[in-house]
């Protein structure tokens, strides 16, 4: 397997370019990403031993701290798995939170997907009204709480500008089942492929190939970028039809909660 499509798919954050309205920091032994999207804000272990987990989790807290996020999802990929232990003495959590699983599958497709999209009608968002319904879709998929629901609805002009500056490195897509928009997936252009976030099908739609047609769609436009390579970290829901359209697993990343509102309160 190509060391950089593997790489890409066991450390996205790391590996894909920013987005507009994303910061990246690379502090003592820690990369923080901060996006301005509601969910958990992302970070990842850069050299780090055991013995300065208690340093680097201070850190990212206090980056986070200063830019009002309250919560920080750790990405602890195979070979950072011994960082757990140290992380839960710090008060982190192995578990789920809105954007992230507990364990996020990393996976490759290096062929084109198997089966076709069917009913499913894909196309990119080029509008404010898909972008704005894409949105909708990812809340209702995920059951976003009330207060982070609020914060993306408000927050939507904001990001339909940065999602149309030219420095965008990802692209949205809608998929529509006759006149309803029942699911949408994101494409991040990398340098060695594709890698898929934020795939939601409305729970009416599932079963029907949506995220099927989503993938296709995502493949395609890999194959027309000249990076014929998706890859992806699966959840639970989205892992099984993933396999089933080819995909491979390459390795489990374990995501550690940190409610650092509750811990800087304490």
């Amino acid at each position: 397997m190509d060391v950089a499509v593997l790489a890409l798919a066991l450390h996205p954050f790391r590996e894909l370019p920013s987005a507009p309205g994303t910061e990246r920091i690379e502090g003592a032994n820690v990369l923080c990403v901060f996006h301005p999207y509601p969910n958990a804000q992302p970070v990842e272990p850069v050299g780090l031993t055991q013995a300065d987990v208690p340093s680097a989790v201070a850190v990212a807290r206090e980056l986070a701290r200063e830019r009002d996020r309250g919560l920080q999802a750790w990405w602890i990929a195979p070979e950072n798995a011994e960082l757990g232990p140290a992380l839960e003495r710090e008060g982190l959590v192995n578990e789920d939170t809105p954007g992230f699983e507990a364990v996020e599958n990393a996976m490759v497709l290096a062929e084109p997907p198997t089966g076709d999209s069917g009913e499913i009608s894909v196309r990119a968002v080029e509008t404010y009204e898909d972008f704005s319904v894409s949105t909708s879709v990812v809340l209702d998929a995920f059951d976003f709480p009330a207060a982070m629901r609020e914060e993306a609805e408000a927050e939507l002009s904001t990001r339909w500008e940065e999602y149309r500056d030219p420095r965008n490195p990802g692209r949205q897509y809608v998929a529509q089942i006759g006149d309803e928009i029942v699911g949408t997936a994101t494409a991040v252009f990398g340098a060695a492929g594709i890698n898929l976030f934020g795939g939601a099908v409305l729970p009416q739609a599932r079963g029907r190939g949506v995220y099927r047609a989503l993938t296709i769609a995502r493949w395609d436009e890999a194959v027309a970028r000249g990076t014929p390579a998706l890859t992806v970290q699966a959840g639970r829901m989205s892992l099984p039809v993933l396999a089933k359209l080819g995909f491979t697993l390459v390795g489990e990343v374990r995501i550690y909660v940190d409610d650092v509102g509750a811990t800087l309160a304490e």
